[in-house]
């Protein structure tokens, strides 16, 4: 775990990967609303919303631009996107063995691969929720956040919901 967050409450809000990128492209860009920007970055400070350090890689594959800065500084100053500890590590095994016995292994295998299992597996060690854009798909051949989060008793919710429930005002 992150030494910066023993110190405080475990994170409500455990943001995915889009949830970044979406807003960035959209409605919530760095020139047009810094104001969302900073709000999280509170939000990240007081300890209430969070990410895994599996988000940070991915990110950090992306161009270089405001989101890549903003996400370094935000990892620099408060350690915002979290190392998954042995809790986290063991629960993401878990997801792992449900996304590989229910998909189609191409499948399974894309999913695994990229940090939204280990979004689910941080918000399912501290009774927490996943902030993604994602919809559910149950019969979707294609794993997807909120059908493996609803199968591991993880709620889901868009980064609209999220800042209404924070009483983000811009």
């Amino acid at each position: 775990m992150n030494f910066l967050w023993a110190a405080r409450r475990m994170p409500e809000f455990w943001l995915d990967t889009d949830s970044f990128i979406q807003p960035k492209d959209g409605p919530y860009g760095f020139d047009i609303a810094p104001g969302f920007w900073d709000f999280l970055k509170k939000k990240a400070r007081e300890g209430v919303i969070a990410s895994s350090s599996e988000v940070y890689k991915e990110l950090k594959q992306g161009e270089e631009d405001d989101l890549l800065h903003w996400a370094r500084q935000q990892q620099d100053e408060i350690g915002f996107f979290t190392e998954p500890d042995p809790i986290v590590q063991t629960i993401y095994r878990e997801i792992a063995a449900y996304v590989n016995k229910t998909y189609p292994q191409h499948q399974s295998e894309a999913f695994l691969a990229g940090a939204d299992a280990w979004i689910i597996a941080h918000a399912k060690a501290y009774g927490r929720r996943v902030v993604t854009y994602e919809k559910a798909a149950p019969n979707s051949r294609k794993a997807k956040i909120p059908d493996v989060a609803a199968n591991f008793g993880v709620n889901c919710l868009n980064v609209y919901e999220m800042v209404r429930d924070l009483g983000m005002r811009i």
